[in-house]
């Protein structure tokens, strides 16, 4: 299957959360803490909720987001929606990419990380 995604778009609310996170951390860019937040989410059993807003927050380049490792997190994301019964199409990869790194940006967020290695303490939630 050749489903080439294109960007991420992001809400005004993710980028804001982004933003504060970023300053907390010390990491330097979005594309990090996104990667971060959509490994908390595809870990989590459930899949988390669509998101209807208006995406004008930031957007990433697929490229950009995931680098040279873009084919290992395209295949989990499809694994992800095939376990949900999810039809497995550019939409829907799209639709769920954003919720991931939403739900992901949330987990962060809420747990008011101080500094990067905060980040490695959520990542051993279950």
């Amino acid at each position: 299957m050749d489903i080439d995604l294109d960007v991420l778009r992001t809400s005004t609310n993710v980028k804001n959360s982004l933003t504060r996170i970023k300053t907390l951390t010390g990491i330097p860019n979005w594309n990090i803490i996104c990667r971060w937040a959509f490994c908390l989410s595809i870990k989590q059993t459930a899949l988390p909720r669509e998101v209807e807003e208006k995406l004008d927050g930031i957007e990433i380049d697929y490229d950009v987001l995931f680098g040279k490792n873009k084919p290992i997190y395209t295949q989990l994301l499809i694994n992800n929606l095939v376990t949900h019964n999810v039809e497995v199409d550019k939409k829907n990869l799209t639709k769920y990419l954003y919720a991931h790194v939403n739900r992901g940006v949330n987990i962060i967020y809420t747990n008011k990380l101080k500094d990067i290695s905060g980040l490695l303490l959520i990542g051993r939630i279950d």
